[in-house]
């Protein structure tokens, strides 16, 4: 069913012609990928071990460009602020991010207790933890950066850029789900199950789109997905992803049809709470609705 988003709304304060937000992907992704080229310069020379704490710094900060890129295309080439990409409060809501990224610290922390039950000997406590310090706080510090910029990218721009072309929410999900799986089909976890990989990526995507439609914000999203990463870098990994396994527990393998089994039942315990914590008996929507429009 079509209706009224203010999240979506928000590009109707600027400039929407097709050809700009065709414009639009093309300029950011030229600037993802030049800033990437000149980003890893070090390690391209080999002057920088992409396996040292610098060498992680730089793969990271290739996500900066991805971050700026929307932010200077809404601005200049939309014509509208930059933080219409957020939400109509124009800010980041961090009380929201902040239950984001609890509830789904609590979810991933469930999925892997039960992972590791069911599979007895599949985690080992990681002994060169502490060693990888240094590691890790380069990825504390830099993964809610290329987590962020995902969000802004997929969840920001380019919804509010299909959302011209239909308000139909599962619609937009479907869609959104679809073009954040692709870039992620070159992630070493699709080597082994392309398919399952591919479906937890998509389920992923899908569950952000609706969130950020739902709440009419990036705010849930952004920390949800940066838990999600910290979470397989600090906590519990897996060797051969596209994380490297530095965290306290790493198994040796990942069980692609137990991820995306655990993930369903986490998306769908996140959506319930998070429906219930925004919706307590008057549609978020049209709460917003009401105040913004």
């Amino acid at each position: 069913m079509e209706m009224s988003n203010p999240f979506l709304e928000l590009a109707a304060t600027g400039k929407n012609a097709w050809w700009r937000y065709v414009l639009g992907v093309l300029l950011v992704l030229m600037m993802w990928m030049i800033g990437t080229a000149i980003i890893l310069i070090p390690v391209t020379l080999q002057i920088v071990s992409e396996a040292s704490p610098f060498g992680l710094a730089l793969a990271l900060l290739t996500f900066a460009p991805m971050l700026l890129g929307p932010m200077l295309v809404t601005r200049w080439l939309h014509g509208r602020p930059v933080a219409t990409l957020v939400g109509p409060e124009r800010r980041l809501n961090w009380r929201r991010i902040g239950v984001g990224a609890l509830l789904w610290l609590v979810l991933a922390g469930l999925a892997t207790l039960v992972d590791a039950l069911l599979r007895p000997g599949q985690y080992m406590l990681n002994p060169a933890f502490f060693q990888n310090l240094p590691l890790l706080l380069v990825g504390l510090f830099l993964i809610p950066l290329q987590t962020s910029a995902e969000e802004v990218f997929f969840r920001g721009y380019l919804l509010q850029a299909t959302g011209r072309l239909t308000r139909n929410g599962l619609v937009l999900s479907v869609i959104n789900g679809v073009v954040f799986t692709l870039p992620h089909l070159a992630n070493p976890e699709a080597e082994s199950n392309a398919v399952l990989a591919g479906l937890n990526w998509f389920v992923f995507g899908f569950f952000a789109t609706l969130i950020t439609l739902r709440s009419g914000s990036l705010d849930y999203a952004l920390g949800i997905h940066a838990v999600n990463n910290l979470f397989g870098l600090i906590i519990a990994g897996y060797e051969g992803g596209a994380l490297p396994a530095l965290a306290l527990f790493v198994a040796s393998e990942l069980d692609a049809a137990y991820a995306l089994l655990s993930l369903l039942v986490a998306v769908l315990a996140a959506s319930l709470f998070l429906n219930r914590l925004e919706a307590p008996g008057v549609p978020t929507a049209s709460r917003q609705e009401q105040r913004y429009g």
